[in-house]
């Protein structure tokens, strides 16, 4: 087969049950060679009340993980301050007068310093959210001139507001420092484009080019119809609009089904991936105007994740299905959401202690096997839908193929056919007791698979995630 990879797989059924297991034959088509997968497209989303202990005394463990994921794609993770928080901080530097109705966080001089500090040892470029509900466009401006003071080119973007399409809303979200008080007593789409058109006006000539951060717009949490006021938003604002975002979580709700097996099955299922597959007419919108599409928060669930889900490694298994999902729908960038304390975080800290929790590895699984450069190939599977696959291949030909195993089978069999001149493969796989565990999970060293008489054999673990790598001819 010219130009194509043939992998067959035999996997266990989900139950291990009876019967012998249903095979997964994954096809993988280099000949055709799809999106390339963006530069900068993998970040991390942080809350500006988790600013200071990440960028203080958890920094050097917290630093020290991400570049794990930042070596394997070989490029700095992009970081984004904001959420819930930033509608409810201000810049306060000398914390004189009383703070305004909805405001209950400072942000000031070492809230930046613990920033900066963050972002140089990552060296990553940096968004950070302001207040769009307080309507304080001085305020916003001043703490926008202050970030790009202490961060200097390393601030990327400011982002305009933080779902405002909820500001009616009052919801508990995790600790009360990461609470969303209820905004407005009424707000409409319309009230958000003057609110937003305003600000764009205020940081467009308070920060003038070419220095300026690109100004981002959107955030909505999802509601129907929020979406349609930004084409008239970019209009009316030429030239200073340089992005849109959007906010996806798998599992719809704040208060879910405390069923967490039933609700670990439903964020494995493909009604999760069709939730990411509906961003695309807002991935359309932002295009058709020539700005990237960012998904500024992405997780398993909302209001700070589900136990016994968010923290289980099905949010390993979903996320690194849910960034390849993103890759191929068009979006630009996706920053998966946390703060301190989550029950979704990708890390735990205590004090300066800092270790990886299950959805660090899918993170880790998508950065190995879709490093900068690399573009997404075809793949279908057939046979078992409980083994799930993504492919992508590089300028130097290297194929690198993502294998889900969402399945309870101690062991995956999987025979790849190997084209002719194929030297050995490397095989990363990460995995777990089973997909509820929290902890358990193993990242096991690469090793050698060679190809004998044009196939090559392994066995995966269940449930688990592996990332095969199939050098070039000749390399």
């Amino acid at each position: 087969m010219a130009a194509a990879l043939v992998l067959a797989a035999i996997a266990a059924a989900l139950s291990g049950g009876g019967g012998p297991p249903r095979p997964a034959r994954v096809a993988v088509d280099t000949a055709r060679p799809g999106r390339a997968v963006p530069p900068r497209f993998l970040g991390l989303s942080i809350e500006w009340t988790s600013v200071a202990p990440f960028g203080g005394a958890g920094r050097a463990g917290i630093v020290a993980l991400l570049r794990r994921v930042e070596d394997a794609r070989g490029e700095p993770l992009a970081l984004r301050v904001g959420g819930a928080s930033a509608e409810e901080a201000w810049w306060s530097p000398d914390h004189r007068g009383p703070r305004p109705a909805n405001v209950r966080q400072d942000i000031d001089a070492p809230t930046l310093a613990a920033l900066a500090a963050l972002d140089r040892a990552l060296d990553a470029p940096v968004t950070v959210g302001l207040n769009l509900q307080s309507g304080d466009r001085a305020n916003a401006l001043a703490l926008a001139r202050a970030a790009q003071r202490r961060l200097g080119r390393r601030l990327d973007a400011l982002e305009i507001g933080n779902e405002p399409d909820l500001y009616t809303v009052a919801r508990t979200i995790g600790p009360a420092t990461v609470r969303r008080l209820r905004k407005r007593a009424r707000y409409t789409p319309a009230d958000y484009a003057a609110d937003a058109g305003r600000y764009l006006d205020a940081l467009a000539a308070g920060l003038p080019e070419p220095r300026r951060p690109r100004l981002v717009v959107g955030g909505f949490a999802g509601k129907a119809g929020w979406a349609d006021v930004l084409p008239a938003l970019v209009t009316a604002h030429p030239g200073a609009v340089g992005a849109i975002a959007a906010h996806r979580y798998a599992l719809p709700g704040c208060h879910l089904d405390p069923d967490a097996a039933d609700l670990r099955t439903k964020l494995l299922s493909t009604a999760t991936r069709e939730r990411l597959e509906g961003l695309a007419p807002l991935i359309a919108l932002a295009h058709a105007r020539g700005l990237p599409l960012r998904v500024a928060e992405l997780n398993s669930a909302p209001c700070g994740g589900a136990p016994g889900v968010s923290d289980s490694f099905a949010a390993a298994l979903w996320l690194t299905d849910a960034l390849f999902t993103l890759v191929r729908a068009g979006a630009d960038r996706a920053d998966v959401h946390t703060w301190d304390g989550a029950v979704y975080a990708p890390f735990a800290r205590h004090g300066g202690q800092v270790a990886a929790r299950a959805p660090f590895y899918g993170m880790l699984t998508f950065a190995r096997a879709a490093p900068r450069g690399s573009r997404i190939v075809p793949v279908s599977v057939a046979g078992n839908g409980r083994v799930r696959a993504w492919a992508t291949t590089d300028r130097r030909g290297t194929v690198r193929v993502a294998l889900i195993a969402a399945t309870a089978a101690r062991r995956v069999p999987v025979r790849i056919a190997v084209a002719a001149g194929r030297p050995c493969a490397t095989v990363r796989v990460t995995r777990a007791p089973s997909r509820a565990a929290r902890a358990g999970i193993v990242d096991q060293p690469e090793r050698r698979a060679c190809p004998r008489a044009g196939a090559l054999a392994l066995a995966l673990p269940g449930p688990s995630v592996a990332v095969v790598t199939l050098p070039a001819r000749g390399g």
